[in-house]
């Protein structure tokens, strides 16, 4: 376990997540009520405190589950939530969203020309000027580092674990999600292309982004070989 990347694990889930929201909402700098798209949103984390702080969201992710154990979130937290049960290549908006977030890695499950034709979409979604903030693992930091997560959602209903294995750029999640009430475990393993900075910057300029800054981790320290997380902020041109 590498508490750097993934912190301590009884305040994961609270602590962990207030702070990612603070960063989200310091580098996008939006007026509540603003649109935001959380792509590949999971358990609806981040989505549920946009929610809360003022902001429309929309959440989108391939996994039922998931979306179902953040429907039910968002009712017990009594903010309203639009949430889609959609493949990321498959997306259908045009000119909506001020921002749109993909957190935790969610980025580079498909070839590289599927990856880029994400991109676009993500562009095509994003009203002029909209900005993109996308977090992943930093390829660099990845060959020294071995990787294994672990989350407990507050309810204390479900715990899910990951263990990340790099090779020759690409990343093999293997994820398990327990049910401790139901004693019911649904395991899923999934590779991702980790991609370095200079393929990033160069993916996104190819669909029409500018690259405001990077951060290493959520507390905004500057990017860097040493910094565990490569998390761009880009602004559609």
């Amino acid at each position: 376990m590498t508490q750097e990347l993934f912190g301590d694990l009884k305040s994961y889930s609270l602590a962990g997540t207030e702070q990612e929201v603070r960063f989200i909402t310091s580098v996008l700098n939006l007026p509540r009520r603003s649109n935001i798209l959380d792509l590949y949103c999971g358990y609806g984390r981040h989505a549920i405190e946009l929610a809360k702080a003022g902001y429309n969201v929309v959440g989108v992710d391939a996994t039922q589950s998931f979306l179902d154990i953040a429907y039910q979130k968002a009712i017990e937290e009594k903010v309203e939530i639009t949430f889609q049960l959609s493949d990321m290549r498959e997306l259908n908006y045009i000119n909506q969203f001020d921002a749109v977030i993909n957190m935790f890695a969610a980025f580079g499950y498909f070839t590289d020309e599927e990856n880029i034709k994400v991109l676009e979409l993500i562009s095509k979604a994003l009203r002029p000027g909209g900005l993109f903030l996308i977090d992943l693992l930093n390829r660099d930091w990845m060959v020294h580092n071995n990787l294994n997560r672990y989350w407990r959602h507050p309810s204390g209903e479900y715990v899910l674990s990951y263990k990340v294995e790099l090779k020759q750029g690409m990343a093999t999640l293997k994820r398990q999600l327990n049910n401790q009430v139901t004693g019911e475990k649904k395991q899923y393993e999934f590779a991702l292309r980790a991609y370095s900075l200079s393929e990033m910057v160069s993916n996104l300029n190819h669909c029409g982004f500018k690259i405001i800054t990077t951060y290493g981790a959520f507390d905004q320290r500057p990017y860097g070989m040493e910094t565990p997380r490569m998390i761009i902020l880009a602004q559609k041109e």
